[in-house]
């Protein structure tokens, strides 16, 4: 089982970004409402080893907006406005006892702003990231299940995109997430390569997430998404189909190569999304 590709939640938090070197122009947006499914009973421990654990489900209900200010800027802003967490009694692998227990309730909000810096061969666009601290940390009975990770981070990113023939296109980024209250800072890094015919749009996106490993906490012993020291490489296939007008479909999951201090087990994301023109 450890080597098999396993599907991982996370994907997500920072994935919701999308957009590339590009920006909306001036009154233009994109808005996408999604609902994401989890559960399992595996974990990758802190040696990155899969530890078998208590059944965990996880249900958000997310909101992602994107809208140009300017045809240069873009502000963004990802809401996980409904989360919802179970876990079963048990023990795990390392002897860990838990009690079960539920938690429903706002998760961490993302917000940001984008800056076209080019768009001749190659668009590059530079993005403030900021993270909010408007989940519990603390959520459940038990206090142990966490809808948000209680600290405030920034990251900045860059982007860089190309358009080819044929409707493919092309993203590679780079980004530096610095995290507070004993959280350790992170490198985010990855690419996304995709086609446009007619109503369907298809990418595969890889995703890296790097610990620098300058702080080390003591939370809960089953790792979640909002975990230190959390790292992982993946691949995201996403395919959006328009249906009418400008109202369409999306469905995505992601498959991790590698993870560490995070949940492991089957995910799948299904939204509805409107891409508005002014």
């Amino acid at each position: 089982m450890k080597k098999i590709l396993l599907i991982v939640f996370v994907l997500s938090q920072y994935n919701a970004f999308c957009g590339g070197g590009w920006t909306q122009e001036k009154g233009n947006g994109f808005f996408m409402l999604s609902q994401r499914m989890i559960s399992g009973t595996n974990y990758f421990n802190s040696n990155a080893v899969i530890v078998s654990s208590p059944a965990l489900s996880a249900f958000t209900t997310n909101f992602y907006g994107e809208y140009g200010i300017t045809n240069k800027l873009t502000a963004t802003i990802y809401t996980p406005f409904l989360t919802s967490l179970s876990r079963e009694s048990g023990i795990d692998d390392m002897g860990n006892v838990f009690i079960g227990d539920n938690a429903t309730g706002f998760g961490d909000v993302d917000i940001a702003l984008k800056y076209g810096l080019c768009s001749n061969k190659i668009n590059l666009a530079v993005s403030l990231i900021g993270g909010m601290a408007t989940g519990n940390f603390n959520a459940g009975s038990t206090g142990t299940l966490h809808l948000g990770d209680g600290e405030y981070n920034q990251m900045l990113k860059l982007d860089a995109s190309k358009s080819f023939n044929k409707g493919i296109f092309a993203t590679v980024f780079l980004g530096y997430n610095n995290r507070t209250k004993g959280f350790s800072d992170e490198i985010h890094y990855g690419g996304e390569v995709g086609f446009v015919k007619n109503k369907f749009i298809g990418i595969v996106k890889i995703y890296g997430r790097k610990s620098m490993f300058n702080e080390v906490r003591k939370d809960s012993p089953i790792p979640g998404i909002y975990s230190d020291n959390l790292e992982y490489f993946s691949i995201s296939p996403q395919i959006l189909y328009k249906l009418k007008g400008n109202i369409g479909l999306m469905a995505e999951a992601g498959f991790a190569t590698f993870s560490r201090n995070i949940i492991a087990a089957p995910s799948l994301s299904l939204g509805v999304f409107l891409d508005f023109k002014k």
